[in-house]
Parts: C-alpha cells; sequence; structure tokens
C-alpha cells in the first residue's frame, strides 16, 4: 500500500462511536498511532454508497509532502484527515486526529440538563446575554477578533498550499477560548486540490452561499467575509446579515473597505486572508490599521500581546 493508505486491519478494532452524519460514522481509533500525528485519533467509516469516488488520497499525501513546519501548523489548526482507510481496493473511511477537548463546551442547558458539544462558531453570531442564558460563550470584542484573525491564518496556510475550501459554513469551524482564543477546520475531507474535483461535493450552506455559482479560492475569501461581519455583529439577524455596515464602529481604519471588498459580487476584488491577518494583527497591538500595516509586537490594545520569540498571541500579564 501507499504510505498514505492502511487497510482495516492496521486500524484494530473500534472504540466508543463519537458521533453520526448523513455520509459517515465516526469512532475512536484507540488502537492505532501514526509517527507524524500526536495525539489520539478517530476513524470517519463512510456510509454505504457514499465513499467518496476519487480525491482523497491526494488530500492526505498533500500533507505527507509538507516540510515538517507547515504540517505542525496544519494539524495545530485543522482536523486534516492523515490516512485513506481501504479495503479491496475500495475507499471505506478515513482517518483524523481527535479534536482536543477545549474545543467542546461543558453547559448546563435552561432545563438544567448537562450537555457537552462542539463549540461551533455559529455560537459567535448569538447575541452574548442570550448566549450566557443557554450556557454557551459570550466572547469579548478582543476575542472575537483573535478568532477571526486565526481563521485568516488558516485560510491563508490552505491557499497557500493550493487548496479550496468551499463549503467554508459556521458548522465546519470550531473555537476555543481557554489560553488563547483560536480555531480550527474540521470535516476537511471536503477540501479540494485547487484545479481538482473535491473529495465530497462542495456545497453552500443556508445563508452562505457566494454572488457566483463556482466554488473556488474567491468564493472561500467572500465567505470569510461574511464570517467577519457576523461574527463582531452578534445578534437578530446576525447568522444571515449581509450589510457590512453592521461593524464599521468595530472595524477602524481599512477594515470597512476590506469588508466592502471582501463581500464584493467581482471575485477578483476580494482581499486575500493575509492580508485580511495582516490588519487585525495591526488592529489587535493598536498600531496602524491600513490594509498593508505590520503588527508593533510590543503594543497592545487588546489584552493580549504577540510573543517576539514564537510570533504567538498571548494574554498580557
Amino acid at each position: 500500500m501507499s504510505a498514505h493508505v492502511v487497510g482495516p486491519g492496521a486500524v484494530g478494532p473500534l472504540g466508543a462511536p463519537l458521533g453520526e452524519g448523513g455520509q459517515a460514522r465516526v469512532y475512536h481509533a484507540p488502537h492505532i498511532t501514526l509517527p507524524d500525528v500526536r495525539g489520539p485519533l478517530v476513524y470517519k467509516r463512510y456510509k454505504a454508497g457514499h465513499a467518496p469516488p476519487h480525491g482523497l488520497a491526494a488530500v492526505v499525501a498533500r500533507r505527507l509532502r509538507m516540510d515538517e513546519r507547515t504540517r505542525q501548523r496544519l494539524d495545530r489548526t485543522t482536523a486534516w484527515p492523515v490516512r485513506v482507510v481501504e479495503e479491496g481496493g475500495e475507499v471505506r473511511g478515513v482517518l483524523m486526529p481527535l479534536i482536543p477537548d477545549d474545543y467542546f463546551e461543558e453547559r448546563v442547558k435552561p432545563s438544567g440538563v448537562r450537555a457537552r458539544t462542539l463549540r461551533e462558531v455559529q455560537h459567535l453570531f448569538v447575541e452574548p446575554a442570550r448566549a450566557a442564558r443557554l450556557g454557551m460563550p459570550a466572547p469579548t470584542t478582543a476575542e472575537r477578533l483573535l478568532v477571526c484573525r486565526d481563521l485568516a491564518a488558516v485560510v491563508h496556510l490552505l491557499h497557500g498550499n493550493d487548496m479550496v475550501i468551499g463549503d467554508l459554513n459556521p458548522m465546519n469551524a470550531v473555537f476555543r477560548l481557554a489560553d488563547r482564543p483560536c480555531v480550527m477546520l474540521v470535516d476537511c475531507d471536503s477540501i479540494r486540490i485547487k484545479g481538482a474535483a473535491a473529495v465530497v461535493r462542495q456545497l453552500n450552506a443556508p445563508d452562505w452561499a457566494p454572488p457566483e455559482n463556482v466554488l473556488s479560492q474567491a468564493s472561500d475569501r467572500y465567505k470569510f467575509g461574511l464570517f467577519v461581519l457576523r461574527c463582531l455583529s452578534p445578534g437578530p439577524f446576525a447568522s444571515v446579515a449581509r450589510d457590512p455596515s453592521r461593524v464599521d464602529h468595530v472595524l477602524p481604519g481599512e477594515g470597512p473597505r476590506l469588508l466592502r471588498a471582501a463581500l464584493d459580487r467581482d471575485p477578483g476584488a476580494r482581499p486575500s486572508a493575509r492580508t485580511w491577518g495582516r490588519y487585525f494583527d495591526a488592529l489587535l497591538t493598536g498600531s496602524a490599521v491600513g490594509s498593508g500595516a505590520r503588527p508593533d509586537a510590543a503594543g497592545t490594545t487588546s489584552g493580549w500581546r504577540r510573543d517576539p520569540g514564537t510570533g504567538r498571541w498571548v494574554p498580557v500579564t
């Protein structure tokens, strides 16, 4: 078998089921470890008739060809498929890293029932007071800006490696607030390599469709703009908002222009994720917020600063 393919025997006995969707069931895979993956793995087993017809091996192999530093960034920010599981030449499923615990929310519902759920980014669109009543997090504006900044970094990483996310939506990204607010993409087997067909058909979630019909890196940039708008203006109708003026008061300097360009009907007008990342860096550190501004590592206006040694965001102490 190829380096990116394993058989069911290598996966071993499956553990507890973790979830189920229309196309697959997900299980713990406690009996397999991989030298290039830190931590436990899960097995996403496709249901009969729903195995991807092509492309999955290329998505898995792309990760294995990355240099170690890039692969570590990918693993830190996505639940990327790490091995294809084949039997008799047929794709049966895919191995992926287990999503870390700090992307889950332990909450008590208004009914008093305890629940453990993935902290999907759609929770960021809920009005903060209502979120608190429902036992969900109500991040500060600075925390929301950091989540936006991190999602920009993930999109930039994938676009820089010739990937198209396609179905960027409020349920296939999760966030955490502990230690430092950040985001992780999940359901990454729907991502495709630029110029190739998608492994799983790429769709538009309700209220996330771009103006054009073809999904591409340009449509990813449009959907990122929608996320920024909706994340930074939680409350009534945030989940369907498309009016950039909702966040003019939150995005100073170049922000309003960047957001209007991101939501432009012309795909070529939309700013790159890298441009967005630099803007958020500048905004979070209190330096100039022009589109090409670079952050001032020594400054801060948000309660967070960039560590000069690692370049990562840390809380001010």
